[in-house]
């Protein structure tokens, strides 16, 4: 049941009413008791077998807390809740990994080669630890509600993919009764439709022509191969923040204020601003859980900066797939990270000052982001080093269209209105999330422009490109 399609629709509408209702009656309890229940029932449309996985994170990590408000060897519990919450994850997600890849071992025929990687497992299992380690470093007081915490774990608008919401943001609006009112439907709507038209019309429209370049490499040329990079780096953005925002959007309509997952990362102007931007809630959850545990920079040796640094690139890439490519796509972060810092680009006033240094810089930025991206979406690193090569050697704008003109030609246009939306949304961020302009009539004749346009151009993919993760 995806955030695209009919059934969610009216699976949404059907949620929404009846939560506006028991609100509206005070029942704290009921609502959280239906919402629970919805949030089993949308995960279970996919696989019902899925079930049993998020069941287990879910029941390990709660009784994990009860435990750990009672025992006195709380770091050795923690550890271990920490390990088997995350068995499921490696099993699923890496077990086929380690044993070909690393270990070198046939795995054709075995039960680890016919796994079906749980969809959002990695995104709920790091929120539940959330509540596990902060209960440990107690910031959050042990939540002995079972329902309450059933439904942090598997909140239907973000059990898929993200944002990871961490157990004292979250908790504390689920234990609370919020009245939904007009401002709520107005903003999550807006959100709603912003991250739709991002994925139905700008991500899946530009996903065809990525596609079509990236299974023809060997015959398209080098400036091809470029602009697939460039469309790429927005489809993935398109998709993923799109998504995000339709997720935030339904459950600011239901009452719960989710994180902000992206804060257009593509206007930074450092690699360190644009992972400030990038995937938050990710970053964030790394930054506190890995980054700080390592020591962070209250290190004496700078190589042990380097390294905790390089830790949280590296796990940041191996979370989001198990191969070569994504670890390899970690590490080009982290060389990015730290040459920065080496060039003295972090230090602490350090800005640029006229709007064309801006400019440039942050053309560097997406263009290093870019080329990074490719070996993100190619499995094969000679391929993608291949594809890296090509497009620096490339002698002459030669751009295939794909299989249609007019569909390049209205592609390329519809990515303009997108990038213009962008642009005022990303100068109007104090007038508050998803604002094209001051003036309330131009935000409707805008969001009217937006569901004209998708209904009109907009086409839609089987999936989400984080599903996979």
């Amino acid at each position: 049941m995806l955030f695209t399609s009919y059934d969610f629709l009216f699976f949404f509408i059907t949620v929404w009413l009846v939560t506006l209702l028991i609100t509206r009656l005070k029942l704290l309890q009921w609502r959280n008791i239906w919402l629970l229940l919805v949030s089993y029932y949308f995960y279970g449309s996919f696989n019902p077998l899925f079930l049993l996985i998020l069941l287990y994170v879910t029941i390990l990590t709660y009784f994990g807390g009860i435990c750990l408000n009672k025992t006195i060897h709380k770091k050795t519990l923690t550890g271990i809740v920490i390990l088997l919450s995350l068995m499921p994850l490696a099993i699923f997600k890496y077990s086929v990994f380690f044993l070909y890849d690393v270990l070198n071992l046939p795995v054709g025929g075995l039960w680890v080669d016919r796994l079906i990687l749980p969809i959002g497992i990695s995104f709920f299992t790091f929120q539940a630890l959330t509540y596990t380690i902060d209960l440990y470093r107690g910031k959050v007081d042990t939540c002995k509600n079972v329902i309450d915490y059933g439904l942090f774990v598997a909140f239907f608008p973000t059990i898929l993919s993200g944002p990871i919401e961490k157990a004292r943001l979250l908790l504390p609006q689920i234990k609370s009764l919020r009245a939904i009112y007009a401002n709520d439907l107005w903003i999550g709507g807006r959100a709603f439709i912003w991250g739709l038209f991002k994925k139905i019309v700008i991500a899946d429209r530009i996903a065809a022509y990525v596609d079509y370049v990236y299974s023809s490499v060997d015959y398209v040329s080098g400036a091809t191969l470029a602009l697939a990079a460039i469309l790429y780096s927005i489809q993935i953005y398109c998709d993923f923040s799109g998504y995000s925002d339709m997720a935030l959007g339904v459950a600011r309509c239901l009452g719960f204020n989710a994180t902000n997952n992206f804060r257009f990362p593509y206007f930074s102007t450092s690699i360190k601003s644009f992972w400030k931007k990038w995937h938050i809630s990710l970053t964030s959850w790394f930054t506190e859980y890995v980054y700080f545990s390592l020591g962070g920079n209250r290190v004496r040796f700078k190589a042990r900066w380097c390294f905790n640094i390089s830790m949280v690139f590296l796990l940041s890439g191996f979370w989001h797939g198990a191969s070569w490519n994504f670890l390899l796509w970690g590490a080009l972060h982290a060389f990015l990270y730290l040459i920065e810092y080496a060039l003295g680009l972090q230090k602490k006033g350090f800005e640029f000052k006229q709007w064309y240094t801006k400019f440039l810089a942050g053309i560097g930025v997406f263009v290093c982001v870019t080329l990074a991206w490719i070996f993100f979406r190619i499995g094969s690193m000679p391929e993608a080093c291949g594809v890296v090569w090509k497009i620096l050697n490339m002698d002459a704008l030669n751009i295939s269209m794909g299989a249609s003109a007019f569909t390049f030609v209205l592609n390329i246009l519809l990515l303009s209105i997108f990038i213009g939306c962008e642009v005022l949304l990303y100068r109007n961020q104090s007038q508050g999330e998803c604002v094209i302009s001051k003036k309330t009539i131009l935000n409707v004749a805008w969001i009217m422009t937006l569901l004209l346009t998708f209904a009109m151009c907009g086409v839609s993919s089987d999936n989400f490109v984080y599903f996979q993760f």
